[in-house]
């Protein structure tokens, strides 16, 4: 059976699409994004450089658990937008509430609306039209999902977007990445979208290779905290597959056990997470009569006969060595391990290794948000596991994801159990395992099962989060960090320390030697004083700071770092003026739209940092670069001026360069 499964997969990821994605100036890794970033999963260790990575959600932006009301404004025929994005971009996730606010209508690049009916959503075989467009698992309906209906294919646009609801809406997210108008925007072919629903419906099987080199054999567990060797793999190679199984009797045992995995000689490990964590499940390890515990596309938690396996799939590339070894929780417990590799030749300052980090707070801090993971340099986060403790109330708690120094998370969900894919607490803690979400687990286990709390877990492949120099994962306990349940969190991510992206040159616009020394020009302007916090956390201290506010043109200087190869440009923005939409030219050169949709409704929650990617054609070879921002006054909502407190130009550099 297992060499059936791999025949299967292989040809699911052999024949991808003919033409590769074209690389960025300056020989960066190539971009492979939407439906490519699953056909191509062996690639999901390049470093992503030159897209900006954002989300919108209904989330209250002033830190309250009153989501749902925040949406982008009323259209007169009475549809609310939930979403609205200018382009080049691609949209890779959309939640909405059960199916409150059906159906739902897609605006792609200006076209006539395309009308999504929660009822053709989720079809395993869909025979044509909007369903053949979005097949399970790419689409979810309720019952599916357990309280969600999900938009999962990749929406590519050229020039905009927007996803509206017919009536009230209920907790909403997306998220998407926003491209320079130089890098086009990927496809999505009809036989591309059927073969990734392909892939995801066969999550839990073997994706790699048949044939590729693999090492096998069993050990034994000794006592708490002894570390025993499994494998030490040398040269340049990428792990493709990794399992450990054990009697189902010693599978908790087991799945508590830490693995340690150090890359490249390394003193202390990259990856040193409990078992059970890294394979999806962070609560109680049983095997379920009615599914597996963990069916997913980079991890499963699987029975073998008796026994219970854990298998790894995220390809975990190396340049020099790989030594892998499992601490015990507590043993003796036999163990039968096997490791699938290939060989590795892409450029290594091309990818990010493999990480993962173990997190236990016994009693997060009233009123602050627990952090998971503070990582400096750049990469991406590919998943979440997360153990809440019980089902309930604490799952009102909010995700809030930081990369590059934002100080606004770029992704903020409107709850613990919408970013797991589900909803309304899963309909009340109804366990299942998708493939690249599910609550597996659970404290309703049945009876005489390991009961370990309650787990969810997220993975991310083309809704993976790129960083180019830091990454911070925040994470509310309860609606406002009220919640006093026991946490415990791996996340899972690619990185190095290297950052890609460098901070450069700074512009306060209201100040007058910054301004200057920056030629900024903006005639008919105004400035004011605003003291106000950022937005979504549920305790944030004001600051004060000079809003510049136009309803004309901007221009001004600055300077790029050396050997920058593209950046992008961020502005702090006071959101409470809302719908804010600029031309963008670079040295007289047209570089896009910059649209900053929606706005905070509460005046002690203004500050906002946001980010727009610059053509990187138009940075080549330059040590400056003179910036022309021109008020756009029209859409729906009328945009009513632009705002900038700062703006700061950031430079992309390839590790190594």
């Amino acid at each position: 059976m297992l060499g059936v499964a791999l025949a299967v997969l292989s040809s699911l990821l052999a024949g991808c699409p003919p033409g590769e994605p074209s690389a960025p100036a300056g020989d960066l890794p190539p971009p492979y994004l939407g439906l490519d970033a699953y056909l191509h999963f062996d690639k999901l260790p390049y470093l992503e450089i030159g897209d900006r990575v954002a989300g919108f959600s209904t989330a209250d932006p002033g830190g309250s658990n009153r989501d749902g009301g925040n949406v982008l404004g009323t259209l007169p025929d009475g549809e609310r937008v939930l979403f609205d994005q200018v382009g080049p971009g691609v949209v890779t996730f959309l939640r909405m509430q059960e199916d409150t606010g059906g159906p739902w209508h897609l605006s792609v690049d200006g076209g006539p609306d395309t009308v999504v009916h929660a009822g053709d959503l989720g079809q395993v075989r869909p025979a044509g039209g909007i369903a053949a467009r979005f097949p399970y698992p790419l689409s979810m309906n309720v019952a599916e999902s357990q309280g969600s209906t999900i938009l999962a294919a990749p929406l590519p646009y050229a020039k905009s977007l927007r996803f509206t609801s017919s009536g009230a809406n209920g907790n909403f997210y997306a998220l998407y990445r926003r491209l320079a108008i130089d890098v086009p925007p990927p496809t999505a072919s009809t036989a591309a979208t059927d073969r990734v629903a392909a892939l995801l419906a066969a999550a839990g099987r073997d994706p790699a290779p048949a044939g590729i080199p693999h090492r096998e054999g069993t050990l034994t567990l000794g006592g708490a905290g002894v570390a025993t060797p499994v494998t030490t793999i040398g040269g340049r190679q990428q792990i493709r597959a990794l399992s450990l199984r054990a009697p189902a009797g010693a599978a908790a045992t087991l799945g508590a056990a830490r693995l340690r995995i150090y890359w490249d000689g390394e003193a202390a490990p990259s990856v040193d997470a409990p078992v059970k964590f890294l394979a999806g499940d962070g609560a109680g390890v049983y095997q379920p009569a009615d599914r597996p515990l963990v069916r997913a596309l980079p991890s499963a938690i699987t029975p073998d006969g008796t026994d219970l396996r854990f298998s790894l799939y995220w390809p975990m590339p190396f340049t020099s060595g790989a030594r892998i070894e499992l601490v015990s929780a507590g043993g003796p417990v036999p163990v039968t391990w096997s490791v699938r590799y290939e060989p590795f030749t892409d450029p290594p300052n091309w990818v990010g290794e493999f990480h993962a980090n173990y997190t236990d707070i016994p009693h997060p801090a009233p009123g602050e948000d627990m952090t998971f993971l503070d990582y400096r340099g750049s990469g991406k986060l590919v998943g979440t596991v997360v153990n809440f403790g019980a089902v309930g109330g604490t799952l009102e708690g909010d995700p809030h994801i930081y990369t590059d120094g934002s100080r606004t998370p770029q992704i903020a969900v409107t709850g613990t159990e919408e970013w797991g894919m589900g909803g309304d607490y899963w309909r009340g803690g109804h366990q299942t395992s998708l493939p690249l979400a599910g609550l597996p687990s659970a404290t309703n286990n049945p009876f005489g099962s390991d009961v370990d709390g309650a787990a969810e877990y997220r993975f991310l492949v083309a809704d993976a989060i790129p960083f180019t120099d830091r990454i911070v994962v925040n994470w509310e306990h309860g609606a406002v960090n009220d919640s006093a349940e026991h946490y415990r969190a791996t996340m899972l991510w690619y990185g190095t320390p290297t950052p890609t992206a460098v901070r450069g040159d700074d512009l306060l616009p209201g100040a007058p030697d910054s301004a200057a020394a920056h030629a900024y020009r903006a005639p008919g302007s105004r400035d004011y004083p605003l003291t106000s916090a950022y937005e979504y956390t549920v305790r944030a201290a004001p600051v004060t700071g000079t809003v510049t506010e136009t309803t004309g043109s901007s221009t001004f200087t600055m300077a790029l770092p050396p050997g920058a190869t593209g950046g992008f440009l961020r502005r702090t923005l006071n959101s409470c003026v809302p719908g804010q939409r600029a031309n963008v030219s670079v040295d007289g050169a047209f570089a896009g739209t910059w649209y900053t949709p929606g706005g905070s409704a509460n005046p002690g929650r203004c500050w906002r940092d946001d980010d727009f990617p610059l053509p990187a054609s138009l940075l080549a070879g330059k040590r400056s670069i003179t910036i022309r921002l021109d008020h756009v006054a029209t859409g729906a909502p009328p945009n009513t001026a632009w705002t900038a407190a700062e703006y700061t130009l950031f430079g992309y550099r390839l590790p190594g360069r």
